[in-house]
C-alpha cells in the first residue's frame, strides 16, 4: 500500500509553514491531506518510491518522462504492427493483380 509520505512525489510543507492545516501537497494529483493522515495506507497506482538526495520536483520530472516514454515505445509498437498489415497487404493485393 502507499503511504504519501514516502512518496517521491509528495512535497510537504516546510515546519515555517504559515497554514499548518496541511502537511503538504501531492504533485500528480494536486490534493493536500491533513499532517496525521500523510502516513496512512492508501491506493494509489501513481506511488513513486521516494529516492534519496531528489527533491519532489525532481521526482516529478523524473516520472513524466518515464510515462512519456513508455507511452512513445507502446505507440511505435503499434505503429510497427500497423505498418506490417499495411505491407502484408500490399504484397497481397500486387500479387493478386499479377496473377
Amino acid at each position: 500500500m502507499a503511504r504519501c509520505g514516502r512518496c517521491g512525489l509528495w512535497a510537504s510543507y516546510p515546519e515555517d509553514h504559515p497554514e499548518k492545516t496541511y502537511g503538504g501537497t501531492c504533485l500528480w494529483f494536486q490534493t493536500r491531506l491533513a499532517p496525521d493522515e500523510v502516513f496512512e495506507k492508501r491506493a494509489c497506482a501513481q506511488f513513486f518510491e521516494r529516492l534519496p538526495r531528489l527533491t519532489p520536483l525532481q521526482h516529478f520530472n523524473y516520472k513524466i518522462g518515464r510515462d512519456n516514454l513508455g507511452d512513445a515505445y507502446e505507440a511505435a509498437q503499434r505503429a510497427r504492427k500497423m505498418a506490417y498489415i499495411g505491407l502484408f497487404f500490399s504484397i497481397v493485393s500486387l500479387l493478386s493483380q499479377l496473377l
